[in-house]
């Protein structure tokens, strides 16, 4: 896994892929949000780029910008279509609802560390592979759609680049099924709403 932070390193990454037979996969998290910058746990609930994650969306696009893309692929969520719409150049954007974010149950909503209490819940419950937080959606779950997703797009561009706009969880499966990561090395991956893997 290497950060794709300058847009020179980005473009001279890309040389050949056709003719080698490799797949370039470039993982984006979506900008920031309001939710994002509060620690409110987001899930399914459809936020929007705020200020912040507007530029980040903008800085992603400069990044990208000479990578011919084969394809581009974000969440049905607003806020990474709208993070992928700063950055996919001419290529349509296909919205993939497996590639939403956990379904986090009671916890959707929650300000992380505003009860210490549930905070301490939230934490001990998001890592157990078969909680569903009460009506949610379990990591096992969560893992089997991120894999399906990934496989589709795997059969579909066997080579090329391809950029996948993606949320912290849902991006850290996609490395767990890429890199054959087990669950403890997966959780532990923190990508920031600015950061682009390749």
């Amino acid at each position: 896994m290497a950060c794709a932070g300058a847009p020179s390193a980005a473009r001279a990454s890309t040389s050949a892929n056709d003719s080698t037979g490799v797949l370039r996969i470039y993982l984006a998290r979506h900008g920031q949000t309001d939710w994002n910058a509060s620690h409110r746990l987001q899930g399914w609930v459809d936020t929007r780029l705020n200020a912040k994650g507007r530029e980040q969306a903008a800085a992603l696009a400069t990044r990208v910008a000479g990578i011919p893309f084969d394809a581009v692929y974000s969440s049905m969520l607003s806020r990474t279509r709208e993070t992928a719409e700063a950055a996919h150049g001419r290529v349509p954007i296909d919205s993939l609802v497996a590639l939403n974010e956990r379904k986090l149950g009671k916890f959707q909503g929650f300000v992380v560390g505003s009860d210490s209490a549930a905070t301490a819940e939230f934490n001990r419950r998001s890592n157990a592979l078969g909680d569903d937080l009460d009506g949610g959606e379990t990591l096992e779950q969560h893992l089997v759609r991120v894999s399906e997703a990934l496989a589709r797009i795997r059969r579909q561009h066997p080579t090329g680049s391809v950029l996948i706009v993606g949320h912290g969880l849902t991006n850290q499966l996609v490395l767990k099924t890429l890199l054959q990561l087990d669950w403890k090395q997966a959780l532990s991956i923190g990508q920031a709403n600015d950061e682009l893997y390749l």
